[in-house]
């Protein structure tokens, strides 16, 4: 899933709510963008598939995502307000994003990573 326009987009928290357990029930990871009043989060678990990301691909996405986050906040087309990301081995989210074209761009850096089961370890 390295087409962003793939990446599902949940809609509040019941949308999220209902993705985790599909993705539980199915032990598979969550990923998608989740649309809120205030804007757009990333987010991805990887333990409802019992996995997590290998330190080398975990050290890949912290640096990849940083810069992506910085070019986001540097471009000037792509409003942003206060950014925050809180990443580990397993868990991810950035938010809120104020554009959906925002949030895409950060899913686009983290899917090709994340959802690549050669990156897992047994979480």
């Amino acid at each position: 899933m390295t087409d962003t326009a793939e990446i599902p987009v949940y809609d509040g928290q019941s949308g999220v709510e209902t993705a985790y357990a599909r993705s539980e029930r199915q032990r598979e990871p969550f990923f998608g963008i989740e649309r809120y009043d205030e804007g757009y989060a990333v987010t991805f678990d990887l333990l409802p598939a019992g996995a997590a990301l290998s330190p080398s691909a975990y050290e890949t996405v912290r640096a990849d995502l940083t810069d992506e986050l910085e070019a986001i906040v540097a471009d000037t087309d792509l409003p942003t307000e206060e950014v925050s990301k809180s990443v580990n081995d397993s868990l991810g989210n950035v938010s809120l994003l104020v554009t959906e074209a925002g949030a895409r761009r950060v899913a686009a850096v983290l899917a090709p990573v994340v959802l690549d089961e050669t990156n897992w370890v047994e979480g």
